[in-house]
């Protein structure tokens, strides 16, 4: 499990800043207390205060997001933090702790959904995907080591509910209008109204009931047909930090434009090409009426297709190769041994894992996998970032931490001590 935990066991006090819309961090909090760990609390709008149910050291930010900086480091030296716990480090309040964190030497600490999924979310320290130091701490010269794949054997199912995540956000998204008066110059960091929001859940489910009716069946229809004869496209959340900060075109529309542009001049005429729309931004995006254009305007009608809530692995495992921007659909499809293209900042685009060649080879050459490999980087990331938990059901993660974290910070506080 993720190596960061134990460095953040070693804190006094920790401040945490925005959780998942929901009470992961009000159960994070309660669960570093028993390890005497002192939590403090900072809420940008209602939704915030609501699921955050301890009145002890929690404090509301009213503020504008030019004053945040200063006021924030203020805080942390008058609260004396030494350690700071966020979910998604490029969130623009995130990104100004981070600065002063640094700045003051107090450790930064980011949750993150999971890189392997499912039983899994991302937890590690000054900054996550591309920022991720990841990359320092994986050793490339692995030749003739035995690499084992047992860390799935304690992995436990984590009971994810999708129905408690859509709870949580509608009644996130609510409390913020209702107590926007209190918070009124609170920014959020996807740019959208929340009464907007709740209206983009709605039709979310909408079309999922929809796909539940309908598309199953064109799908299989397509496999019977055309197995081991397409290309995938995993599309992403449009306005995700993956997206807007972690690629060059920070657009998902000109990554659809520049893949079936190319698909078009360079793949086989007998090939199709699969895009998978992203199931959290079904009731914001549909982009079958972009993609109809593009394949008249690239002369491919009939072998595009597009899909949103079809069981992936599936997808994944009768396919040739995956396309993405930088998405975690792409160690999906390496552990399923299918070739990956990377098309913007991903840490999992390493020589020994995806394709290096220009997108135009990788239609008609995508190369093989080294699964040899891919175990070893597997392995380590899960051992370097993941936790087995959820933000929506259970974290079976903590019971490993359990007597060793009681340990860890009685003797972290003891060698403090010695030094003041």
């Amino acid at each position: 499990m993720s190596i960061h935990v134990d460095k953040l066991l070693l804190a006094n006090k920790v401040l945490l800043l925005q959780g998942p819309m929901g009470d992961f961090f009000h159960r994070l909090a309660q669960w570093l207390n028993s390890k005497n760990i002192e939590c403090y609390k900072i809420n940008f709008n209602g939704g915030d205060r609501f699921f955050y149910k301890s009145k002890e050291n929690v404090f509301d930010y009213q503020g504008r997001l030019g004053d945040f900086l200063g006021w924030i480091e203020a805080f942390l030296i008058e609260h004396e933090i030494d350690a700071i716990v966020c979910f998604g480090d490029c969130r623009k309040y995130h990104k100004l702790a981070k600065v002063i964190a640094e700045k003051n030497n107090i450790n930064f600490f980011a949750f993150e959904e999971g890189y392997i999924r499912p039983n899994y979310i991302t937890f590690e320290q000054n900054g996550v995907n591309f920022f991720s130091n990841f990359l320092n701490h994986l050793d490339n010269n692995v030749q003739g080591v035995e690499y084992r794949n047992d860390l799935n054997s304690n992995i436990t199912d984590v009971q994810n509910s999708y129905s408690k995540m859509v709870i949580s956000v509608i009644t996130y998204y609510i409390l913020w209008v209702l107590f926007s008066f209190k918070y009124p110059d609170y920014e959020h960091h996807r740019g959208i109204h929340p009464i907007k929001e709740v209206g983009f859940w709605t039709l979310s489910g909408i079309r999922s009931v929809k796909n539940k009716l309908f598309e199953q069946r064109k799908f299989n229809n397509f496999l019977d047909e055309n197995s081991k004869k397409y290309f995938i496209f995993s599309l992403q959340v449009h306005n995700d930090s993956q997206i807007k900060i972690h690629s060059d075109l920070k657009n998902v529309e000109k990554y659809i434009e520049l893949v079936l542009k190319d698909f078009g001049l360079h793949a086989d005429q007998s090939m199709h090409l699969v895009l998978k729309h992203h199931p959290m931004d079904r009731g914001y995006r549909n982009y079958r009426k972009l993609i109809n254009r593009y394949a008249k305007q690239f002369h491919i009608q009939g072998r595009v297709h597009y899909f949103c809530d079809i069981h992936f692995p599936t997808l994944l495992k009768h396919g040739l190769g995956l396309v993405t921007v930088n998405s975690t659909t792409g160690i999906q499809a390496l552990f399923h041994q299918i070739p990956v293209k990377v098309l913007g900042f991903a840490l999992y685009n390493l020589p020994k894992l995806t394709n290096q060649y220009a997108l135009s080879k990788f239609w008609t050459n995508p190369g093989k996998v080294d699964s040899h490999y891919f175990s070893y980087f597997r392995r380590e990331l899960i051992l370097y970032s993941q936790l087995n938990g959820s933000f929506y059901g259970i974290s079976p993660w903590k019971e490993v931490y359990s007597k060793q974290a009681v340990i860890a910070h009685q003797e972290g506080s003891e060698q403090r001590t010695k030094v003041v």
